[in-house]
C-alpha cells in the first residue's frame, strides 16, 4: 500500500513538471563561433530589441538609412584604405517547454472526460495557456567581417585578424555602454 501512495505521489509530481524542448542559454561576454562551413562570427547577447540595436549599429558604422547591415562595405581602418564587408545580424530566440500531462490524463480517464468531446475555440485564455510554454525572448548579435575575395577576417589565418578582433571588442564595449544607458530597458 505504501508503494501505491509513493507511485501516485510521483505521478502527481511529474504532472507539474516541465521539460525544456528548446534551450537558449545566456551568453556572458562574447565569443567567436565557427559555423559548419568554416566561417567565423562574433557573438554576444543584448537586452535591446532588434530595431533599436539595428539603429545603433547603423549610426555607429555611419551607414545611410537605405544601407542594410548585411555585407555593408566599410573602411574599418582608414590608414589601410581597405574595404571590409561587415554583416551584423540581430537574432532572437526563446526557450520552449513541454508540460508532462500524466496526472491530467489520469484524472480525465477517472472522471470519464474525453479529449475528443472537448472542442475549444481560440480565445484569449487559450492563447495565454499556449504562450505559457515559452520563455522570454533573448536577443543575440552576430557579426561577421570578410572582404570581396571572401576572406574571413575574424579567423586567425587573416592578416587583419588581430585588428579586426580589437575593433569588435571596442564595438561591443561601446554597444554595452549604450545599452547600459538606454532608458526603455526593464
Amino acid at each position: 500500500m505504501e508503494r501505491y501512495w509513493i507511485f501516485l505521489g510521483l505521478i502527481f509530481c511529474l504532472s507539474g513538471c516541465r521539460i525544456t524542448t528548446h534551450s537558449v542559454p545566456n551568453i556572458e561576454g562574447s565569443r567567436i563561433v565557427q559555423t559548419e562551413n568554416g566561417q567565423n562570427y562574433y557573438l554576444f547577447q543584448t537586452k535591446l530589441q532588434r530595431p533599436i540595436a539595428k539603429s545603433w549599429f547603423k549610426n555607429y558604422l555611419d551607414l545611410n538609412r537605405e544601407d542594410d547591415l548585411v555585407r555593408s562595405e566599410i573602411i574599418l581602418f582608414p590608414e589601410l584604405d581597405k574595404e571590409f564587408l561587415v554583416t551584423i545580424r540581430i537574432k532572437d530566440d526563446r526557450e520552449v517547454y513541454t508540460d508532462i500531462p500524466v496526472a491530467e490524463k489520469i484524472l480525465d480517464s477517472l472522471l470519464g472526460n474525453d479529449d475528443d468531446e472537448n472542442t475549444y475555440e481560440e480565445s484569449e485564455f487559450n492563447k495565454k495557456d499556449r504562450d505559457d510554454n515559452t520563455g522570454p525572448i533573448k536577443f543575440f548579435v552576430n557579426i561577421s567581417i570578410s572582404d570581396n575575395e571572401g576572406i574571413d577576417h575574424i579567423s586567425t589565418s587573416s592578416l587583419y585578424s588581430s585588428r579586426v578582433r580589437d575593433f569588435l571588442q571596442q564595438l561591443e564595449n561601446d554597444f554595452f555602454e549604450y545599452q547600459k544607458n538606454y532608458k526603455a530597458l526593464p
